[in-house]
């Protein structure tokens, strides 16, 4: 059947041949010839063309081809291993097709039809939420791609004599020691030398990362070592806290804690260990791996082994950056391996130990803990300690796997084992000392809020976060002072040279010292 119609130029809607102008768009009509159309049916004078549409319907109908791909070019922009300058062009092509395709269906009743009015809506506002809430707006294509950290500027009245301000200023004081290693060295027994600050604490010195710091400082010949969340590696004079280098890693937030051996900094970030010159801060190698976590390297023996968060556990020649072994756990791995006597030992949050082959990275036992594994395993006098998730810590024979004891308490924390002592923190609130070899309970400190941060011990003192307070606490539970942060602290705390160096959520690493003079108790410590 054929009928006659004046076509709108505007929005392709037919109409009857006696019509002004159209009455969907307004579009006027005067000078649009009549043509005919053979149709399935005559209603309304809107009939269904049995021929196919002219060229401009069809370029039209082309938006839902349009915003289909470029949701996926948006959304593949966030699942990709790309680098971050490849994946904010293609989110930005994304959305840029999106709202395209959109713009094109908007006179189109036929291509929304097929597409779906709602699903575009229900997509473009997805894609919206997905860009302004998911991104960090430091990755965002507008953003300035390298902010940069710098010293923050203490009042004098909170600065003893002898440190600096942090305004860059050289003074005479020294920090002395060092801590190479995150939770101490291969073994992660979480001791430090020391000391720790005498009397009550004072901040000496902060320096503002631009965002929380998860990276535990490294500290070696008087130079700090720490990874930020704005993709940098920084060294800063412990003493002063003025930036000596940094080193850019990606745009990538950086959880792992930093390994300095042999004037070479080893950390992992984004999709690669890296290995940076101490003194320079120049690239010595870069190895490609899967994501780098929070999982720390540990140096042994010229080797370098670190997890990857996607389950893998590497060891690397130190020297050159070549693979030596890798190994799949069954689950993803946030875990810091810890190397001792020829294994590895590492977590899962498949809720298994490992213990691995150093040299050849076979698998040796795994022991089932009941729940995920975050914190690093802890390794003395032949056991190995590790905390559950669910609340549970366990000692376990390094030699055979099998489980010696287990104690209700534990979490995120990493444990720490000195002196036939092991410290854990609780996402109970507090922190807990217990019997290395029996695990019979000693004390239980109260520090108020969970403690997602491992502890630290130098001396006779235990050194944690609870929240957003800095606890020292003595070697039979009593506390000897607390220091309040402005955010949370959930990096863990790096105690040499009479200063605690830790990071909060806050966006600044502290350098804590103490003013010499002996400070009581606080109430309820």
């Amino acid at each position: 059947m054929s009928v006659a119609v004046r076509t709108c130029p505007a929005c392709g809607r037919d109409n009857r041949p006696t019509d002004g102008f159209c009455p969907d768009c307004g579009q006027s009509l005067e000078g649009v010839p009549v043509e005919v159309v053979l149709v399935r049916g005559v209603g309304a004078y809107h009939p269904i063309r049995t021929i196919p549409m002219g060229s401009r319907r069809g370029a039209e109908g082309a938006g839902g081809g349009l915003l289909a791909l470029g949701l996926l070019l948006a959304a593949g922009s966030f699942f990709a291993s790309v680098s971050a300058v490849a994946g904010r062009a293609a989110l930005v092509g994304g959305l840029l097709l999106a709202v395209a395709g959109l713009w094109r269906m908007r006179h189109d009743r036929a291509a929304f039809d097929r597409v779906g009015l709602v699903t575009a809506i229900g997509g473009a506002t997805v894609l919206g939420a997905v860009v302004f809430q998911g991104l960090d707006p430091a990755t965002l294509p507008w953003a300035d791609p390298t902010p940069t950290p710098t010293p923050t500027e203490v009042p004098d009245w909170l600065v003893p004599p002898g440190t600096s301000t942090g305004d860059g200023a050289e003074t005479s004081a020294v920090v002395s020691g060092n801590v190479a290693m995150f939770r101490g060295g291969p073994a992660h027994t979480g001791e430090h030398p020391g000391p720790g600050p005498v009397g009550s604490p004072t901040l000496r010195w902060r320096y503002d990362a631009a965002g929380e710091v998860a990276s535990t400082v490294a500290v070696v010949d008087g130079t700090l070592y720490v990874g930020t969340r704005t993709g940098f590696l920084v060294a800063l004079d412990a003493a002063t806290g003025t930036e000596r280098w940094r080193f850019d890693l990606g745009n990538y937030i950086v959880r792992s804690s930093p390994a300095v051996v042999d004037g070479v900094v080893y950390i992992g970030g984004g999709y690669a260990l890296v290995a940076v010159d101490a003194a320079s801060g120049r690239e010595r190698w870069r190895f490609p791996m899967r994501q780098a976590g929070a999982s720390s390297p540990v140096v042994v023996d010229g080797v370098v082994y670190l997890a990857a968060q996607e389950g893998l556990v590497y060891a690397v020649e130190a020297a050159s950056g070549r693979k030596a072994w890798e190994f799949q756990a069954e689950g993803i791995v946030y875990s810091s391996p810890a190397v001792v006597g020829g294994s590895v030992y590492v977590g899962s949050d498949d809720g298994n130990l490992y213990a691995l082959d150093a040299a050849t990275g076979r698998q040796r036992w795994r022991f089932g803990t009941q729940g995920a594994v975050f914190g690093s395993p802890a390794v003395a006098g032949g056991l190995v300690y590790v905390s559950s998730r669910v609340g549970l810590l366990f000692a376990v024979d390094a030699v055979s796997g099998r489980e010696r004891w287990r104690y209700a308490a534990g979490g995120e924390s990493s444990p720490a084992v000195v002196g036939g002592v092991v410290y854990v923190g609780g996402d109970d609130t507090g922190l807990l000392a217990l019997d290395a070899a029996t695990g019979a309970e000693r004390w239980l400190f109260a520090t108020g809020a969970p403690v997602t941060g491992s502890p630290t011990i130098a001396g006779n003192a235990a050194f944690v976060g609870g929240g957003a307070t800095l606890f020292a606490v003595d070697a039979a539970g009593h506390g000897l002072w607390r220091y309040a942060l402005e955010g949370a602290v959930s990096s863990t705390p790096t105690v040499v040279g009479g200063i605690v160096f830790v990071g909060g959520d806050d966006g600044y690493l502290y350098a804590i010292g103490g003013d010499g003079v002996p400070a009581s108790p606080p109430a309820g410590g």
